[in-house]
């Protein structure tokens, strides 16, 4: 063993490939250097799909282990101020699931 692979090996920088030995994405790789054994998930995900029409929820599945992970993407429409008062918070309005979120009070 080198001594700089030996380095590496001591910092946490292993080296070997990562094989899946089973169909779940556990990954494993042994070290060729140190002989260490590690373990890793890593999914092979698909593309984000909307989970229904109008919706802003995504979701998608690993393609190895059947797994599922989801997200709320928003399109948000402008800020626009909610009332004509001085100190009236800003909000906007998702404009596929109509969803509304506003600032904190402010002065204008």
């Amino acid at each position: 063993m080198s001594i700089l692979r030996s380095a590496l090996c001591a910092m946490g920088r292993h080296s070997g490939r990562w094989s899946y030995p089973g169909r779940r994405c556990e990954a494993e790789r042994v070290c060729e250097e140190c002989g260490r054994r590690e373990e890793q998930t890593r999914h092979t995900w698909g593309q984000f799909a909307s989970i229904a029409p109008g919706k802003c929820e995504q979701s998608r599945r690993c393609a190895r282990c059947a797994a599922t992970e989801s997200r709320t993407v928003h399109d948000w429409g402008p800020w626009f101020y909610y009332e004509d008062e001085i100190t009236t918070p800003q909000v906007h309005t998702c404009r596929r699931c109509h969803e509304s979120e506003r600032t904190a009070y402010t002065v204008r």
